[in-house]
């Protein structure tokens, strides 16, 4: 039975919830099957920043009510950071849509602008982390341990990749079939599995 839209209780919310993903993650498989991955990739893109930039709107007011706070609370942070994620989603949506409208120039990924929303996204990242200690002035020890060891992979990340280089050209050609045609790599699994099974009868 679906969920009726106006009931908010938490059970209805959840339910609210799982069904919009079982719906868009089937709709999308579905199309999969009919629609080319460049056609399909970017309507996503296109529904992506649309919902991100609804979800900048509705936030925005509270996102500068709380920036202004001079004594911020718990859900300041939360609601800047939100703020501040979708604003980069929104922005790499329309980068990927311009990036594939334009014939996937090879110069436009390296534009200075990437950095911005890089950024931004890893900044909502942080006051995500830190908001739990908004109420008592001190962030949870468990949060800035998490915090610190993130900080310590990105950068040991940054200078391995920017030390060493590696070229995995050959191991994304490897996977290639299965990342660009993912339903027919699906359909010749179930191929496969259906003969191996028949072969127990036959």
């Amino acid at each position: 039975m679906m969920p009726r839209y106006d009931d908010t209780s938490p059970e209805t919310i959840k339910k609210q919830i799982v069904f919009a993903t079982i719906v868009l993650v089937g709709t999308v498989f579905m199309l999969n099957f009919f629609v080319p991955n460049a056609d399909l990739i970017l309507a996503e893109r296109i529904f992506q920043a649309s919902v991100a930039a609804t979800v900048v709107v509705v936030y925005w007011p509270d996102a500068k009510a709380a920036w202004r706070s001079e004594s911020p609370e718990r859900g300041d942070y939360l609601i800047v950071g939100v703020t501040l994620g979708w604003c980069a989603t929104f922005c790499q949506a329309i980068f990927s849509v311009v990036f594939r409208l334009a014939g996937m120039p090879l110069w436009f990924t390296n534009i200075d602008a990437n950095s911005l929303w890089i950024l931004m996204s890893a900044i909502s990242g942080i006051m995500h982390i830190v908001a739990p200690g908004a109420v008592d002035g001190v962030v949870p020890r468990r949060n800035r341990i998490v915090l610190g060891l993130g900080m310590g992979v990105a950068v040991m990340g940054i200078c391995i990749v920017l030390w060493t280089r590696p070229d995995i050209s050959t191991y994304l050609e490897a996977c290639r079939f299965f990342l660009e045609d993912t339903a027919s790599w699906f359909l010749g699994l179930l191929d496969r599995a259906a003969a191996g099974a028949w072969s127990w009868f036959a």
